[in-house]
């Protein structure tokens, strides 16, 4: 096997993974910080990079989401198409990937997924 299937095959058993998290977050399963400390580490694909923002996105919408029940079914709906197609092993739209890579002026994934990284994070999306 070439080395660029072997990449593609691990891009792609990724985004199956990431999407396995958004789907669990979506659904209840586990709380977006469980999802945020099993997201992988430092992906050099950047759909994958982008769920990472999308999560933290949800997290940090929580309270919006729990008072406006169509803005929670939105929101949940997108995160599930994301997830969808990542599954699918299909990259992003350029478009969503361009929509959360400008709110950040450095990519928020670290090397380590520890509890105070993911405080950090949090903390720098809703600016405290």
């Amino acid at each position: 096997m070439s080395d660029s299937f072997n990449f593609s095959q691990g891009v792609v058993e990724l985004r199956k993974k990431t999407a396995k998290l958004l789907i669990d977050v979506v659904l209840g399963k586990i709380s977006v910080l469980q999802a945020l400390k099993s997201f992988p580490d430092n992906s050099s694909d950047l759909s994958v990079n982008t769920c990472f923002h999308i999560l933290v996105h949800y997290e940090a919408d929580e309270e919006l989401r729990s008072k406006d029940k169509l803005y929670k079914e939105t929101q949940d709906e997108f995160v599930v198409s994301v997830a969808e197609t990542l599954l699918k092993g299909e990259s992003l739209p350029v478009n969503i990937i361009d929509e959360y890579k400008v709110f950040y002026e450095s990519d928020l994934i670290y090397k380590k997924n520890s509890k105070e990284n993911i405080i950090k994070r949090l903390r720098r999306i809703i600016n405290l």
